[in-house]
């Protein structure tokens, strides 16, 4: 049988009140800080998911920054595209008009110039500029993509590419369409061009031949408004379900790190009263000696 002394008592009283003040201090600290582990090795298992949340959402704060810059440039580029159509339904109304038989060489002359201006407008909406880097240059966004003379494409930017951004794991978006796909591929440039060298011919067959590509174009154009609009539906899309797997990845990690506050509040009152009994009860044990019943 263990023998139990006056100093094994004592020890043991100290111990006892060592440990209630180390969880009263550590209830202390959850409810200043309202976390629930103040290092790595109060629970491993914790902390690490907490630091593989925390890495989630990073990432997913960068996909939604790519997502807002590519519905930027989604709008910027439909923007674009507004002024276009308006610009070719303005250079197809000339060219009916000027295609019948009242016209006369002068006013088509007069028209030639116009149409000249538009061709200009259209080139300078083919190099527009997003945060210092041409929108529609696609690989090559230091250079202007397009002339206002054929074959109208400049330069590095005859390898078009895409600007790409990436908003999801693994998901790569691209931004936005190109020069040559807007005002190349859908014959708007060309048929601009041949209209105002038929104007400036008086030929009535060519401005006819004109007008009929600039209905084309006009066709071509809507197509690239309506992927466009696909697009900015997809990156809405991909926009919310960021937003609602954050709001899952917050709650999880807050479940983890994260403190009750009323709980925690409870706890340190618990450990509150613990301590103090602990110290009362040491208070009458520790100076006890056998002389004390003695005496």
């Amino acid at each position: 049988m263990m023998r139990v002394t006056n100093t094994l008592i004592q020890r043991n009283a100290t111990i006892t009140l060592q440990q209630n003040l180390q969880a009263m201090a550590k209830a202390q600290a959850q409810v200043s800080s309202g976390q629930k582990y103040t290092a790595f090795s109060d629970d491993p298992q914790a902390q690490s998911s907490v630091m593989q949340t925390s890495s989630s959402l990073r990432a997913l704060d960068q996909y939604k920054r790519n997502i807002d810059d590519a519905t930027s440039r989604a709008n910027m580029e439909d923007s674009v595209l507004q002024q276009l159509g308006d610009s070719v339904t303005q250079a197809t109304q000339i060219a009916m008009q000027e295609g019948n038989a009242t016209s006369t060489a002068a006013t088509r002359l007069t028209a030639k110039a116009q149409i000249d201006s538009i061709i200009d407008s259209a080139v300078a909406l083919g190099n527009t500029k997003y945060q210092n880097d041409y929108l529609f240059g696609g690989n090559d966004v230091t250079d202007a993509p397009l002339s206002n003379t054929p074959p109208f494409y400049t330069g590095a930017a005859a390898d078009s590419g895409a600007h790409t951004t990436e908003i999801a794991a693994g998901q790569i978006f691209k931004s936005n369409h190109n020069a040559k796909e807007i005002f190349l591929d859908t014959g708007t440039l060309q048929a601009l061009k041949d209209l105002s060298t038929a104007l400036g011919a008086n030929d009535t067959v060519g401005i006819a031949a004109a007008s009929a590509s600039l209905q084309s174009a006009q066709q071509g154009i809507q197509a690239v408004v309506g992927d466009l609009g696909a697009r900015e539906n997809q990156l809405d899309n991909a926009g919310s379900n960021l937003d609602a797997l954050k709001t899952n990845l917050t709650t999880f990690k807050s479940s983890l790190s994260e403190v009750d506050q009323e709980t925690a509040i409870t706890e340190l009152v618990t450990r509150q009263t613990a301590y103090q009994s602990a110290m009362l009860a040491t208070s009458r044990v520790i100076g006890m000696t056998l002389t004390d019943y003695l005496k």
